[in-house]
């Protein structure tokens, strides 16, 4: 697609608490200059959650892992579900994540095919999942806000 209708929400673009500030900076810069802007920025953001996401192999990593693992497990049996994932999906803001999505999730991480998760199989797939998430939800708060206008 064009440059203009991939960096910006174009028919689809909300209005929000930045959009006077985006017209003002379209006005003196130009679309074509505020597309670059934004693709830069674009950019560093996506880098900063890569960074962030890829610390998931450190021990803090670990720690923030267990964590989020603990804090999904509802009943705490030590496995998460299709529903437990949903339900953490959509309480981290993902929620575009619906059963059909978390059984896709499920069964992609599960490497021993008793239909749940546990904690490895969390470990190695968590990652991957919250970068592609986080990312998309950053795009969808940034349209909310009016930095897509």
């Amino acid at each position: 697609p064009p440059l203009s209708t991939s960096l910006h929400g174009g028919k689809n673009a909300k209005t929000g608490l930045f959009t006077p500030l985006v017209l003002s900076t379209k006005a003196v810069l130009g679309e074509s200059e505020l597309n670059k802007l934004r693709g830069k920025f674009i950019a560093e953001h996506s880098k900063v959650i890569a960074k962030f996401v890829d610390t998931s192999e450190s021990k803090f990593g670990r720690i923030a892992l267990k964590a989020l693992f603990e804090a999904a497990d509802e009943n705490g049996d030590g496995v998460l579900t299709v529903d437990e994932v949903r339900s953490a999906c959509n309480a981290l803001g993902f929620s575009w994540i619906d059963e059909d999505k978390s059984e896709t999730l499920i069964s992609r991480a599960d490497v021993d095919e008793n239909e749940v998760i546990d904690f490895e199989e969390f470990v190695k797939t968590t990652p991957k999942v919250l970068r592609t998430n986080l990312i998309k939800l950053a795009k969808e708060n940034g349209n909310d806000l009016g930095f897509l206008v």
